[in-house]
């Protein structure tokens, strides 16, 4: 059996390699470098990575929802649970504290599905239609502020998402250990 050694080679040699100016001709392709006769292309490419980035931000909020949703099925469940076991079990001492985090920890999922204000990528044609602009770049330029101004809003709202998804993980937590507490000591 033979072992072969072949060279990677990573780089064209010298006299291969070429610069941007022999692959096209600048003005040919309406390539340039002057920022005025980009601003068409930089809209479309702020549209383009504004609609990623809002569908991305849609995504986080549905895994909170999700979570939140769970949270509160469960809270409420621990919730009646706990009560039960306060009632039945002749009141044992303090069950009443993991009972009142569940409950609270319900209510901050609770929070967390409330609905508020979000903005989702594209526009109604009625507002499109409502601009009044000449040239398809102005359109483009003020349809990509409309969508940085979404983004910043979401953001807004995944942050109180994040902020209500610790909350309830904190209180669910200090439950559990409280039951343990309980029921060690």
């Amino acid at each position: 059996m033979t072992t072969e050694v072949s060279i990677i080679v990573t780089e064209p040699p010298e006299e291969e390699m070429s610069t941007a100016d022999d692959l096209y001709d600048a003005d040919q392709v309406g390539a340039s470098s002057d920022r005025d006769t980009l601003r068409l292309w930089i809209a479309t490419e702020a549209q383009r990575v504004a609609k990623d980035r809002i569908d991305a931000q849609m995504k986080l909020l549905e895994r909170y929802m999700a979570r939140g949703a769970s949270f509160v099925g469960w809270g409420l469940t621990a919730t009646i649970g706990l009560s039960a076991a306060w009632r039945l079990h002749s009141h044992p001492p303090y069950i009443w504290i993991p009972a009142t985090l569940t409950a609270a920890a319900s209510f901050s999922a609770a929070l967390l599905l409330w609905p508020r204000q979000w903005q989702i990528s594209g526009d109604q044609p009625s507002y499109l239609g409502s601009l009044q602009f000449e040239t398809e770049l102005q359109y483009r330029e003020t349809l990509a502020q409309r969508d940085e101004q979404g983004i910043k809003l979401n953001e807004t709202r995944l942050v109180w998402a994040s902020v209500f998804m610790k909350f309830t993980l904190g209180l669910m937590a200090a439950a559990a250990l409280s039951v343990a507490v309980i029921f060690l000591f």
